[in-house]
């Protein structure tokens, strides 16, 4: 489960810099239509630090 949230860290960083940047015009498939949308780009490092918090909590599970 580590390494999908590490994963999921990376997809949202990648797609928070492709929304910010406005390059996402070859995205419509995840609604994305080539304009930078600020929302996006904060809602995409919001889950990219969650997916990391996620990631922290994997190592401090009860044995």
């Amino acid at each position: 489960m580590k390494a999908l949230a590490l994963l999921l860290c990376l997809v949202f960083v990648v797609l928070a810099v492709l929304t910010a940047t406005g390059v996402t015009s070859m995205l419509p498939a995840i609604g994305l239509n080539g304009h930078a949308h600020v929302k996006h780009t904060i809602l995409y490092g919001v889950l990219a630090v969650l997916s990391l918090v996620w990631y922290r909590f994997q190592g401090n599970q009860a044995r």
